[in-house]
Order: C-alpha cells, then sequence, then structure tokens
C-alpha cells in the first residue's frame, strides 16, 4: 500500500511539473511576436499574402512609426504591391502599449485615406484594424482576396472583414 501510495505520490509530482503551475489561471509566459505571426500565417494558409519581412528602419521610414516604442517586433508586407496586405504584430516597450496603439491606428487612417488608388482594394482596407492586449499591439489588414464577381459593396466588405476577424482571432488566443 506503501508503495502504490509513494508511486501515485510521484506521479502527480511529475505531472505537475511537465504541466507547469498557473496559480490564478492565467500563464506567466509572455508570448513572442514570432508565435503570433505563426498563428496567424495558419489561420490564413495559402491566402496570407505577406512574405517580405520589414525591419526596423523600413517600419519607421513606410509607417511613420516610433520604433523607441517597440520592444519587439514583426512586419510583413507582400512582394506585389497591388495587394495592400500589411500584418505588424509589436509588444511595446512597458507602458508604451497605449501610443503604440495610436500610432498604428494612424498607419491605418493613412492606408484607408490611400486606398482609393486601387479601388479593389477598398473593403479589405477598411476592413483593417488595429488590436491591443496591454503592451502587445497590431495591425491586421489581411486576408483572401475575394475573386467574386457582381458583388455589392456591403457584401465585399462582410467578406473583408470575416477575413481579418481570423488575424484578430489568432492574436486574441495568445491572451486568453
Amino acid at each position: 500500500m506503501k508503495k502504490l501510495f509513494l508511486v501515485l505520490c510521484m506521479s502527480f509530482l511529475m505531472t505537475s511539473l511537465l504541466m507547469g503551475c498557473k496559480g490564478d489561471g492565467t500563464s506567466e509566459s509572455t508570448p513572442e511576436v514570432n508565435d503570433i505571426l505563426t498563428a496567424v500565417k495558419e489561420a490564413y494558409g495559402e491566402n496570407y499574402l505577406p512574405e517580405m519581412d520589414l525591419d526596423e528602419t523600413t517600419l519607421s521610414d513606410m509607417y511613420g512609426i516610433n520604433t523607441e516604442l517597440i520592444d519587439s517586433f514583426v512586419a510583413q508586407i507582400p512582394m506585389i504591391s497591388a495587394h495592400p496586405d500589411v500584418v505588424i504584430i509589436a509588444r511595446a516597450t512597458e507602458g508604451k502599449g497605449d501610443e503604440l496603439e495610436s500610432e498604428l491606428e494612424q498607419v491605418r487612417t493613412n492606408l484607408v485615406e490611400n486606398s482609393f488608388t486601387y479601388p479593389m482594394n477598398l473593403a479589405k482596407t477598411q476592413a483593417s484594424q488595429v488590436v491591443k492586449h496591454g503592451d502587445y499591439v497590431a495591425l491586421f489588414l489581411v486576408g483572401a482576396v475575394d475573386d467574386r464577381v457582381d458583388t455589392s459593396e456591403e457584401e465585399q466588405l462582410t467578406f473583408a472583414k470575416e477575413e481579418t476577424q481570423k488575424a484578430i482571432d489568432a492574436f486574441n488566443s495568445f491572451f486568453k
């Protein structure tokens, strides 16, 4: 009986060590921005168009983002300029999440205002969103291309919003 008790205690301890301790039900580890990007890419599969990484200088020069607000980031755009897709996922310097969110909102506004260059991208650009969780902030202008013909503007926007929601869901899954 003592041996059985000892075996059960040892297996319980090993299981506890392997699973980790969450205490209040939340994970104490902070997600890496690359892990979030991987989840976003998986949500879209072959419909994920951005494949060109942006470095810190390009992020600052192209979008006017103050990179001093950023602790770590990933940013991608497509190589073909006809596609408006932009994915920026960043962990702000501690306590700078609100400032970074404001800057990404300005980037989004600029993208929406300039989307008239390619009317085919209007719905996708309008459906873009900035999302924030603590010091993690992301801009998602991403999703499948709506190849349907004879659709109304409302149908195009609905399709684009559903596509954007995939990225938002992937982002939010790291903060449950």
